[in-house]
């Protein structure tokens, strides 16, 4: 959480506004950061590159 903070602050954030922020939209944001990328298959999910063809 302390990098959400300091990654706010360096957006233009006064820490004033942050510290009034609710502590639910803190952890939406935090968590909205750190999502992982969602894959449509578990091969793309671990690059393994379908194209390539082995002789």
């Amino acid at each position: 959480m302390d990098k959400l903070i300091m990654d706010l602050m360096k957006e233009g954030k006064d820490i004033n506004e942050i510290l009034n922020m609710p502590f639910h939209f803190m952890l939406e944001v935090l968590k909205e950061k750190h999502k992982p990328e969602q894959k449509r298959s578990l091969i793309a999910a671990f690059g393994v590159n379908q194209n390539k063809r082995n002789p």
